[in-house]
């Protein structure tokens, strides 16, 4: 029997991303599971249940299996089931780490026929660890064809978003050239022999080597499944490169060596972990890493963009790796001492599981617009041959027309509604349900807020999640694709009939703006230079509001924002409360003399 918890979790969780449980595979939103263990200790006993119906790509298993209690995951999207699975699931690291080298033994050769090559330092067999390819854009003033490796590349090693024609000099944007197919114009080769690693332009055989096979010489499964130009993230550049399918993501070669690999691993008894490492390589493998004078770069997230420039990892150098660490993962799960299950549902329906039959609930649902998930998982998805059903993706999206899943945020609200209303009805009664939530809109604040009112649940309090580096949300606001804060709160709800209606009663409107400025200017005082961030600031203000039940009206990240201009100082990203002589005539904290 659980023991009764009358206090919610106070502390400000902080969680790292360094771990094998966290690198193994990735995922488009990921919470650290090391920084859920210490909440899921706080309300539960061990043994327990513990439930995520949001699982993504199932870290609240993974901290249910650290902390010695049973994780029930769901999801409605086939690749988070996927990868939940590959995360929670026991396999026998001995039988896995033999499975891997006789799956690698069989690819050997296809290997050498792919990638190998000689080294021209010792002559000696050597591998082709990376191609870059470069697109060959038509001139539209004389239909010369340019090679953007050639036009684009600075000697700073930046790249112009301008391109010259060597021909007519015509100065040209690549969006407004026809795009032709791409070539290879660089090769890292590591030599087996010498070690040496060498990075130089192909040879004709290494050129040839890149153009081969012909994806019609390829007679293994591959995924062809339809881009449609309806997708949330399809772009017209997907037409000009003539990426029609999930195929078209990858080179002939690449595409090649994947349909093999993901053959050879389906025949094996550890089925599940080779193909949570194939699937872990497949956004790599594709042709959506940019290349990078300094570095590889990591694709572009919240996309299915494909630069001008880009790599061709070989596929076997990714898949010897990532068989590795899923390996490590292997050993570490048969060193906890819970257990976690993973079933495909919408967390609108949950009707595998009981009344009253879950002892705490720790989940971070969708955040109104700001990832469209089934879209982000679209190479994965195509993979798996399992598409996610996007009736019930709780998601906002007004571009898209109601048949292709486009939603209102009436829409995402009701969705979210129904999942809460699921959430309490398998809540034991006094249990806690924890909600990892951030936005930028406040309208999505308050549409969040109604959805957690409708069901018989309480909001308590709020704290924030530092993940230490930022997710996917929090890239995007670096990139400015939209401003999201990197810092989630965890959001802690009672199940007690009647809280609500207390919560209700004691809501206070709108708080004053000044009255917010002041609970900022103290917050400063002693806050370190993460916790003076724009982004931390934010979620603070959040927690404010969420606590005083006030309204979100006003309170948008760009308001916010603004209102940490007129009031304080911002140095080196971190907000001051005191401001510098030069400027001390200019800011004013409201309600100060």
């Amino acid at each position: 029997m659980s023991r009764r918890v009358t206090e919610p979790y106070q502390k400000e969780i902080v969680g790292a991303k360094g771990s094998i449980f966290y690198r193994a595979h990735s995922y488009h939103t990921k919470v650290p599971p090391e920084g859920i263990v210490p909440v899921i200790e706080h309300y539960t006993n061990p043994g327990d249940t513990v439930l995520d119906p949001f699982c993504g790509s199932g870290m609240t298993g993974v901290a249910s299996l650290l902390s010695g209690r049973t994780g029930v995951l769901s999801d409605l999207s086939p690749a988070a089931v996927h990868i939940a699975s590959g995360y929670n699931t026991p396999n026998n690291p001995e039988r896995l780490a033999a499975a891997a080298s006789s799956l690698m033994a069989k690819l050997a050769g296809l290997e050498r026929e792919l990638y190998g090559t000689a080294c021209s330092r010792c002559d000696s067999d050597a591998r082709i660890e990376y191609t870059v390819w470069s697109d060959t854009m038509v001139c539209p003033g004389c239909s010369h064809e340019v090679l953007f490796w050639d036009s684009a590349r600075q000697p700073d090693g930046t790249i112009s978003k301008n391109l010259v024609c060597p021909l007519c000099s015509t100065s040209f944007r690549k969006g407004d050239a026809k795009i032709l197919p791409g070539a290879p114009v660089l090769v890292s080769v590591a030599c087996t022999s010498c070690r040496s690693r060498e990075q130089r332009p192909l040879t004709t055989v290494e050129t040839a080597m890149a153009h081969y096979p012909h994806r019609t010489d390829i007679t293994d499964w591959y995924p062809t499944a339809p881009l449609e130009d309806w997708r949330e993230m399809w772009r017209g550049q997907h037409g000009k490169l003539g990426i029609a399918t999930s195929a078209d993501f990858f080179t002939g070669r690449n595409l090649r060596a994947l349909a093999a690999v993901w053959k050879i691993a389906g025949e094996s008894p550890e089925s599940l972990g080779l193909r949570f490492a194939t699937t872990a390589i497949v956004n790599r493998a594709s042709r959506r890493y940019q290349w990078n004078p300094k570095r590889p770069t990591n694709v572009l997230s919240g996309t299915l963009y494909i630069a001008s420039m880009n790599y061709e990892f070989n596929v076997f150098s990714l898949l010897r790796r990532k068989l590795t660490a899923v390996v490590q993962l292997a050993t570490k799960v048969g060193e906890t001492s819970g257990q976690s299950s993973v079933t495909q549902a919408s967390a609108t329906n949950l009707k595998h599981l009981q009344d009253r039959s879950i002892d705490y609930v720790f989940t971070d649902p969708p955040f109104g617009a700001n990832i469209y998930y089934s879209d982000a998982s679209f190479l994965w998805e195509s993979w798996l041959d399992d598409f996610t059903d996007t009736t019930n993706e709780a998601i906002v999206s007004t571009s898209l027309a109601a048949a292709h899943g486009g939603k209102s945020l009436a829409d995402y609200e009701q969705l979210m509604a129904a999942s809460f209303g699921e959430i309490a009805r398998v809540l034991k009664r006094d249990a806690w349900a924890s909600v990892m939530f951030h936005s930028s809109d406040d309208a999505v604040w308050s549409s969040l807020e109604r959805a957690i009112e409708s069901a018989d649940l309480s909001l308590e309090s709020a704290v924030a999640f530092d993940k230490s580096q930022p997710s996917f949300k929090g890239v995007k606001q670096m990139t400015n694709q939209e401003k999201v804060s990197s810092f989630d709160l965890v959001l802690h709800l009672h199940s007690s009939a009647g809280g609500v209606a207390k919560r209700r009663k004691s809501a206070v409107g709108k708080v004053a703006e000044s009255d917010v400025i002041e609970a900022i200017a103290n917050h400063l005082e002693s806050a370190n230079q993460r916790q003076r961030s724009t982004p931390y600031i934010h979620s603070l203000v959040m927690r404010i509001l969420l606590e005083r039940g006030a309204t979100f009206a006003g309170y948008s990240y760009g308001e916010v924002e603004v209102l940490l201009t007129k009031n304080f100082l911002l140095e080196k990203s971190a907000w001051s409360r005191n401001p510098t002589p030069d400027n001390a005539s200019s800011i004013k904290i409201e309600g100060t003399p």
